[in-house]
């Protein structure tokens, strides 16, 4: 498998949050399945963590309960080695207006794992 230089990392980031804001739900999936083709694992931190056919099932199910409801404003982009932190501003139609989430990206031999902080 190939190693992701920085570059790759970090336009994943920018470009996941992007496709997130202008709802290109086909593109924003195939981003995701582009960069974790040995695998794909979501740990939601302090509730559950899904892998595999679950892991995607949740990407869907955060699509489609939270896509309309939010826009995501990416407010900084750590990149180290493998890895990057995502710091997000979330912006919410309605009564809720702001919350604030961490996001950790981690790529191993092809393998994406996602820690969620919201």
């Amino acid at each position: 498998m190939t190693t992701l230089d920085e570059t790759a990392i970090r336009s994943f980031v920018f470009k996941q949050a992007e496709l997130w804001n202008a709802g290109e739900r086909e593109a924003f999936f195939a981003l995701y399945r582009s960069l974790s083709p040995a695998g794909l694992t979501l740990e939601y931190v302090g509730k559950q963590s899904l892998s595999g056919d679950a892991a995607w099932a949740g990407m869907d199910h955060m699509w489609a309960t939270y896509r309309d409801q939010v826009r995501l404003q990416l407010v900084e982009c750590i990149v180290n080695g493998s890895d990057a932190a995502g710091y997000y501003r979330n912006r919410w139609h309605g009564p809720q207006t702001l919350s604030s989430g961490i996001e950790i990206y981690s790529f191993r031999d092809g393998a994406l794992h996602v820690r969620i902080f919201h």
